[in-house]
Parts: structure tokens; sequence; C-alpha cells
């Protein structure tokens, strides 16, 4: 509303935001000092101290507030990044927090205070305010911690971890609602069965073999879970069937559906389908779909829609085969290819030890005849065999 009213007559974006700033400011402070003004006044009609308590300590943490919102609504009158934007509103948000952290706080701790010197000033014993200042010493670490989580969440610090480091993952999951006492699920393990219970170190699960699985919150908390109650407790039923070759798939379809329309089970509000899937090795395949209203119906649906589904094939006489081969019997004698035909001559003596080639003069080089280098003494040698030999012949015709 200040905005409406300071935007006409303040063209400058950063006077105005100093002008609603200190407006805003003025008009908060004047409305917690008329609260505060009140809150005295009652106060002193009571008997106890805790009022009178409370309203001091509140005196910082609101001024905080007041502080805080003022900055909020001057900080919109400037044009920003939207880098800047985010982290002013992150900051704000942070020290919003914390202020009413800290008031709910107040009231608790000094609340808590007074009941525990009731009790102490009840008892000659020590012991029970030892344990009241391991009690309050924990209520103080515990809005501690959960306000720096608080805090690391506005920052967009992912908090689940550390949740699980500091055994309150089940907290996590109950503030969550991703699980709920009741949910049916499934786990990325393959375990499937009811919520029996959520405590701050276990989740533990009621599988329907009536089996308890126990799982700790850390490993639930980076599990993959598949609740099957959520959005809703409504489930579709799948059902695979096949019939034989040279039945007409339309025929199917028609019979199939006329058998989930008679089941009473089933929820009427959600269509029910028969999908022609594939033509299979030996067979037609198909699929019905359809809807119950509650997973607990899921089951029985199922028993009740199959029975039905192969009684109805088995009265039309269309068949369901049963896996089959085709053998074919060569009785055409063929002349194999050998390791050692001619054709074969060129890779007959090589032996590869990788596929392909390094590169293409490998490959010319593979491919060319292998010439063998002579000598002299080889050629002298070759020339004395040519000089026996042709004497042998002689005496031979001789």
């Amino acid at each position: 509303m200040l905005n409406q009213v300071f935007d006409p007559l303040i063209s400058n974006e950063i006077i105005r935001a100093f002008v609603i700033f200190f407006a805003s400011f003025l008009i908060f402070k004047t409305f917690a000092v008329t609260i505060r003004f009140f809150a005295r006044k009652f106060s002193e009609k009571t008997k106890t101290e805790v009022d009178d308590i409370i309203i001091k300590r509140w005196n910082t943490p609101i001024n905080v507030l007041i502080f805080v919102s003022s900055v909020f609504l001057a900080v919109r009158e400037i044009s920003l990044t939207q880098t800047a934007l985010e982290t002013i509103n992150h900051v704000i948000f942070t020290l919003f927090s914390l202020s009413i952290a800290y008031i709910i706080y107040a009231f608790i701790d000094v609340t808590f205070i007074r009941i525990s010197r009731r009790v102490s000033e009840k008892t000659e014993t020590k012991v029970d305010d030892t344990l009241l200042n391991i009690a309050h010493s924990s209520l103080k670490a515990a809005f501690i911690v959960i306000a720096l989580l608080y805090t690391l969440s506005i920052w967009g610090v992912e908090i689940s971890p550390i949740l699980a480091s500091l055994g309150i993952a089940g907290i996590a999951l109950i503030m969550d609602k991703t699980i709920r006492v009741g949910d049916i699920v499934k786990l990325d393990t393959g375990e499937m069965g009811e919520i029996y219970s959520i405590t701050l170190r276990a989740v533990r699960i009621k599988t329907f073999d009536n089996e308890m699985i126990i799982i700790p919150n850390s490993i639930v908390a980076n599990a993959k879970i598949q609740n099957l109650l959520q959005p809703d407790p409504t489930v579709r039923v799948n059902i695979d069937f096949s019939v034989e070759y040279g039945t007409d798939p339309e025929y199917v379809k028609r019979i199939v559906l006329e058998e989930i329309s008679t089941m009473k089970i089933i929820d009427r509000e959600k269509e029910a389908r028969v999908l022609f899937l594939a033509m299979g090795e030996s067979s037609l395949n198909f699929r019905v779909m359809f809807w119950v209203d509650h997973i607990d119906k899921r089951w029985p649906a199922h028993q009740e829609a199959i029975t039905k589904i192969y009684r109805r094939l088995y009265k039309e006489g269309i068949g369901i085969p049963f896996p089959q081969r085709t053998i074919w019997l060569r009785e055409d004698k063929i002349d194999t290819p050998k390791p050692f035909d001619e054709k074969f001559a060129a890779t007959r003596d090589k032996i590869y030890p990788w596929f392909g080639y390094e590169n293409e003069q490998k490959k010319m080089d593979d491919i060319k005849p292998v010439s063998k280098k002579t000598n002299l003494k080889s050629f002298i040698k070759n020339m004395k065999r040519l000089k026996i030999g042709k004497k042998l012949k002689r005496k031979k015709k001789s």
C-alpha cells in the first residue's frame, strides 16, 4: 500500500525506497509499542513473573522483525538483478525466521524454567535437578540445530544427508509426508509392504508375508521409494495374454472387454482397454488394462479377470499356443568351404593380432607377395645343383 502512495510523488526509486523504509519502520514500531504497552498492563495484574520475562526477552527479536520487514518493503522499489534480489531475499528470510524461532524459544524456555523450579522445590534429591538441566540443555541444542537446518534450507542446501547423520531423518520423513504409516510402498531393492512405523532411527515395513523389514532412516532418505497410495489409492491392473495365429485381433478385444465389463470390483469411472501388443514368435500378444479404486482390490481383480479371460477364450475355441519352433531339414548336399581351399591361400599362413590395419602402407605391404633376397653363396649353390641335375639326366639317357 505504501508504494501506491509514494509512486506518484517520488520518481527516484532510491529515494522512494528510503522513504518507504522509514515510513514502514515507523508504522511497525508504533504498532509494536502499542502491543507492548497493553501486554505490560496485563502482566501487572498477574501473579507470575513468566509474562514479564517473556515481554523483556521479546523486545530484541521484535525490533529485528520490524527492521527486516521494513527492508523487505523498501527493496521491492529498487530495480536489481535476479541474483542480487535472490540474495537479499535469502538474507531477509533468514533473519525473519531466526527472529520467529527465538520468540518461540523464549516462550518455551521461560515456561520450562518455571515448571522445573516448581518440580525441584517439591523434591529433596538432586537427581531431578540434574535431569532438568540436561533436558534444558537438550532443548537449547535442539532449537539451535533446527534453526540452522532451516536456514540452510532457505539458502538451497540439501539437508537430508545432514538429518540422516544427526539421527533425526525420521522427523524429516514425517514432515515431508513422502511416506506415512499405512502406506503401501515398494523399495528399489524389490521389497514391498506396508509402512508399519516411522521412528527417529528407522522405518519398519511389514511385508505381505508377515515379515518385518527394518531400514535405517539414513538409507530411506537416499532410497528410491515407490508409494502405491500416493497421490491417491487407485491403481491399474495389467494382464498380458496370448492367442494363436489366425485369430482376428478386434474380435479378441471385443470379447475380453465384454468379460471385464461383468466384473463388479473394477472402477467404472475409468476406461478399460485391450491393446494388441505384438505378433510374437508363436502367438498374438495382448494386454488388458483396467482400474480399481484401492490397491487392496488389485489382486482379487487380477484373479477374477484372468480367470474370466481364459474361460471365454476356451469357450470361443480360441487357442492359447505353446512356445514352438519350426525345424527345417536340408536334403541337398552343398560343398561347404574348407580352410585349405585355394581362395584362402593369401591368408593361410598369416595371423593378425588385431582387427584391421594400422595404416594404408601396412595394408599394401601385407598384400604384396614376399620376395626372397638371394646372396652370392646361395646363387653358387643353386648353380651347382643345376649342373649336378643335368649330369644325372645325361647318365640316365645314356
